[in-house]
């Protein structure tokens, strides 16, 4: 048998069939990769941004809290944002009391409770502050609803999303995480480091590589540039990120978090109305020392005695809406600054002053040495006060009860009608001590005068260092009164407030001096609730924005234990109503109203009371008792 050495043509096709079959599938697998390598590409760049999304909030959420916080740590209003880190330490950098605005996040800031945050890419996170926000030992920012933050940002196209220039909407502070080296304009950042510094320690650094911006932040080339920007001005950050699609090529991979205006007024706004609430919650817990069942808030600042300027922070008696008055430090305590001052009957107690023949002069109830006195408290927690009228002396007179176990009692009222040196005190305080007749019992009197010596308008101090006793004495408020707070003295009275001590022992014709040594009294003021001095105009001017109104049960003197929701419920006694917050709107005892406007501005001649519209939103701008949290963009917080 033979065979045939020629391969037969359909052999031939079927070879061919085989090859292009393994072209096609060579080619087709080439295609299979690419796909599989952009997928995984947009994976990672997913996944990337996740990352940065979450370290970029977590960051955020952490400056809002610094923010929230502020008060508490360095006596200055809420809303202040810290400086920004320029070489790397992760702390921030202040040049000759001027905040740096642009840097990495200062990390390691106290009080910031934050970490050495990456970015998906290792990268410390890169952060710019509005200067109307930061935090400037030398020039004070006003933060109130009408703060307005600097820094212009831009989307991706390069349009204007939130305008600083001009005084316009500028957003607080922008966070930005890195990511990988990018060209700038065609030329490649350069991270890297030519003296030794470590880009990853808590040392400070001084390479270029490490604390210049252009090394790390992006440029699109005619629009913007995030390594610099200008406060109040068109110049500012553009979002990522954005790419090339000509080259296939990230021009800005700059993965930015904005902290808004509105973010850090809304956040400043409830750090005050917690320090108010707080403020009240004290005051309401010092008074009910004196009587536990006491429950009552004190009377409020009613904006129709204000004529043309709100800068009244006194009560009025039998208002239940208004401001909240207050002292705007502590009584009697040391403060960070001096308190605002108050108007104030200066009432002094005596309390056992003298001692004769072993018995004690009995404490004698509370008298005005001085009207409307002007009173604050210092630094040192020292009495200020300022005479503006001067008051009536305080005269006392005491008998010994014919030498009776129970002590010293006072003359007035007339005991027995027999003393007759009593009988003269009661018909006349004021008698000259030569035309005292002698005694027709075995009696002795003791005089005790509080002499007012204070001048108008000069002011005299009462040291903290003087103080007795350990704790302020409370007084409640009354229906006719405010409540009142005393401190305990003991010195010699030598200089304003006069004291003197006569005497007659027995059948003497007139009343002789008595010497001593330091006595002790108490001096008392009107007691409000102690706030801090950042809402006031001088800083942040939060104070003349919030109102506050509670249920009639609740008013001094009034001795109902609860309001009744209405309606119906008996005049007085009503609930305050608070609509669109959720469950029962008519049982609430008392609310604060934070004012989204500062138009302080009196239109009429009965004060503020018809201009509350000017300040607070339609529905919460007059006494009726009815508020809605949706009335505008007020802040209204229930407090009970």
């Amino acid at each position: 048998m033979r065979v045939s050495g020629r391969v037969s043509g359909t052999n031939r096709q079927n070879g061919y069939t085989l090859l292009l079959m393994l072209l096609f599938l060579i080619g087709a697998g080439g295609v299979v990769a690419t796909g599989f390598t952009e997928d995984a590409k947009r994976q990672v760049d997913h996944e990337r941004f996740l990352h940065n999304k979450r370290v970029l909030e977590e960051a955020k959420r952490a400056l809002l809290q610094f923010a929230y916080n502020y008060p508490v740590t360095n006596q200055r209003g809420p809303g202040r944002l810290p400086c920004a880190d320029t070489d790397n330490d992760g702390t921030p950098n202040p040049l000759f009391g001027t905040c740096i605005q642009l840097g990495r996040l200062p990390w390691n800031q106290p009080n910031l409770n934050l970490y050495d945050i990456r970015d998906a890419d290792g990268e410390r996170l890169w952060y710019a502050v509005s200067s109307n926000f930061a935090t400037n030992v030398a020039v004070p920012n006003f933060i109130n609803s009408d703060a307005f933050g600097t820094i212009t940002l831009r989307d991706q196209v390069g349009n204007i999303i939130y305008d600083a220039s001009g005084g316009g909407e500028g957003v607080a502070a922008v966070i930005i995480a890195p990511g990988a080296i990018t060209a700038r304009n065609g030329v490649s950042q350069d991270r890297s480091v030519g003296n030794g510094d470590d880009p990853f320690d808590t040392t400070a650094d001084t390479d270029a590589g490490i604390i210049n911006p252009v090394n790390y932040l992006d440029l699109l080339f005619g629009i913007e540039d995030n390594a610099v920007f200008g406060q109040g001005s068109t110049n500012g950050f553009i979002l990522g990120r954005v790419d090339d699609l000509t080259e296939a090529s990230v021009i800005v991979n700059d993965q930015i978090a904005v902290i808004t205006t509105r973010e850090i007024v809304a956040v400043a706004g409830k750090a005050t109305l917690q320090a108010y609430q707080q403020a009240i919650n004290n005051y309401r817990a010092n008074i009910q020392v004196v009587d536990p069942a006491f429950d009552a808030y004190p009377w409020l600042d009613d904006y129709v005695t204000q004529v043309t300027v709100l800068d009244d922070y006194d009560g009025d008696l039998n208002t239940r809406l208004g401001r909240v008055p207050s002292i705007f430090a502590n009584y009697f305590a040391p403060s960070p600054a001096p308190s605002q001052s108050i108007v104030s009957d200066l009432e002094m107690i005596g309390v056992q002053p003298l001692t004769v023949n072993g018995f004690p002069v009995p404490i004698f109830d509370p008298g005005v040495i001085s009207a409307n006195a002007d009173v604050a408290f210092n630094a040192a927690g020292d009495l200020i006060i300022t005479p503006t009228v001067n008051g009536a002396s305080i005269v006392r007179y005491y008998w010994d009860e014919e030498l009776a176990a129970d002590g010293w009692l006072e003359c007035l009222p007339v005991v027995t009608g027999t003393e007759q040196d009593c009988n003269q005190a009661a018909a006349n305080p004021g008698v000259p001590d030569s035309t005292i007749v002698p005694n027709q019992l075995a009696t002795q009197v003791v005089r005790v005068t509080y002499a007012n010596n204070l001048v108008t308008g000069a002011p005299f101090t009462r040291l903290l260092s003087g103080g007795a006793g350990l704790d302020p004495v409370y007084q409640a408020p009354t229906a006719a009164g405010h409540a009142r707070v005393y401190f305990e003295y003991s010195e010699a009275f030598v200089d304003e407030i006069g004291v003197d001590f006569k005497y007659d022992n027995y059948y003497f014709a007139s009343l002789d001096d008595i010497l001593l040594g330091n006595v002790n009294y108490q001096l008392g003021v009107i007691y409000y609730p102690e706030l801090p001095d950042w809402p006031l105009a001088a800083e942040d001017d939060w104070h003349d924005s919030i109102q506050m109104v509670y249920a009639g049960a609740f008013t001094p003197g009034n001795a109902a234990v609860n309001c009744t929701p209405a309606p119906p419920a008996p005049p007085g006694n009503d609930c305050i109503t608070v609509a669109n917050i959720g469950g029962v709107k008519n049982d609430k005892i008392a609310v604060l109203t934070l004012a989204s406007e500062h138009n302080f501005v009196d239109e009429a001649a009965d004060g503020f009371s018809d201009d509350l519209i000017d300040i607070f939103d339609l529905g919460n701008d007059d006494s009726d008792d009815d508020f809605d949290v949706r009335a505008g963009n007020d802040v209204i917080q229930v407090m009970r």
